[in-house]
């Protein structure tokens, strides 16, 4: 891509893999446009924070976790998993809290039936379980992240894969 014009700019975009808590590897994510980039850095006046892509492999579960200042919207490009949500707002420090997954509100992503954008505001723990191969996420994430931005918060949710394999079966079977 040499002697390309100096109007056009080109990011290229990392894969980062991602891990959940227990180690094991659950997908990725690309960071596709974010105000922060160099990409960006001649419309800075611009309202625009953060898009990126995230990937979670079938029966793994990615994330539990919380942004106390992130607002999400997300929408499954490709392939089926559920975004899992607890209904109740956990701080830092609430981090152990005893979770009841008989009161997660779990929403089906299909990317080939019923196509769903959600929002949801920051301090909600939240996180994807893949139900097919592969499901590919987008979200838009405002304020963007910054490598400076260390306000993430897991939150352990033992078992959860079991519950959650264990509920599509029923699903299924209803």
């Amino acid at each position: 891509m040499d002697n390309l014009p100096s109007w056009l700019k080109i990011k290229r975009c990392r894969k980062v893999f991602t891990k959940d808590v227990n180690g094991r590897e659950n997908g990725f994510l690309v960071d596709i446009l974010n105000r922060h980039d160099e990409i960006f850095a001649d419309r800075t006046d611009e309202v625009f924070q953060q898009f990126y892509y995230s990937t979670v492999y079938k029966h793994m579960f990615k994330g539990f976790h919380t942004h106390p200042h992130k607002l999400d919207t997300v929408f499954c490009l490709f392939g089926k998993a559920q975004l899992v949500i607890h209904p109740e707002v956990i701080e830092k420090g609430d981090d152990t809290k005893k979770i009841d997954p008989d009161k997660l509100i779990i929403i089906p992503f299909d990317a080939d039936k019923e196509v769903l954008t959600i929002t949801f505001p920051s301090k909600y723990p939240h996180g994807y379980f893949g139900v097919s191969d592969i499901a590919y996420i987008l979200n838009y994430r405002n304020p963007a992240w910054n490598p400076d931005d260390k306000y993430q918060y897991d939150i352990k949710l033992p078992l959860i894969e079991e519950y959650l394999i264990n509920r599509i079966k029923t699903d299924e079977t209803d």
